[in-house]
């Protein structure tokens, strides 16, 4: 009798473990979050504080583009825009980053790049261009390939 109910007792032990670890995690998330957003790590700011560089990109390549959010960190500031596209600038405002679902816009694309691009894919698009810490670029293309290239815009990788 007694190593049923101790059987019993570890049952209900080890489901209530379980139940609590999923819960954990989550709270610790949440808290984790809270505290790197409390630490200034990543923080919402208003959009006049946006670098003059970075607004100048936007109205430049993205004209009449209404921005939604502006979050910067130490090391750079992500701007989302209403019609969906995400840049992320460097803390001068110099872009890093843009992602644009429905193509980002050609005058924004290195002609060498966008060239390169167009003979061997002349139907895709690119969706995101993130430029590396070494001046290279990786370029996302809708059909999922992916291209890298240096900083002289030449091609030194493909992954399809």
């Amino acid at each position: 009798m007694k190593s049923i109910i101790n059987v019993g007792v570890v049952a209900v032990l080890l489901a209530l473990a379980l139940s609590c670890s999923n819960g954990g995690k989550q709270a610790g998330n949440q808290a984790g979050n809270a505290g790197a957003v409390a630490a200034g790590t990543a923080s919402p700011v208003n959009t006049d504080q946006l670098p003059k560089e970075a607004k100048d990109y936007i109205d430049k390549y993205l004209p009449g583009s209404e921005i939604v959010r502006v979050v910067a960190d130490d090391d750079d500031v992500k701007v989302w825009l209403r019609s969906g596209e995400l840049l992320e600038f460097d803390i001068e405002g110099k872009i890093k980053e843009i992602e644009c679902a429905t193509g980002v816009p050609a005058s924004a694309i290195d002609e060498r790049i966008l060239k390169d691009v167009k003979s061997s894919d002349p139907q895709a698009n690119i969706v995101e261009i993130d430029k590396d810490g070494y001046g290279g670029y990786e370029v996302k293309l809708d059909n999922g390939k992916e291209i890298s290239y240096d900083a002289n815009c030449k091609r030194i990788g493909l992954d399809d």
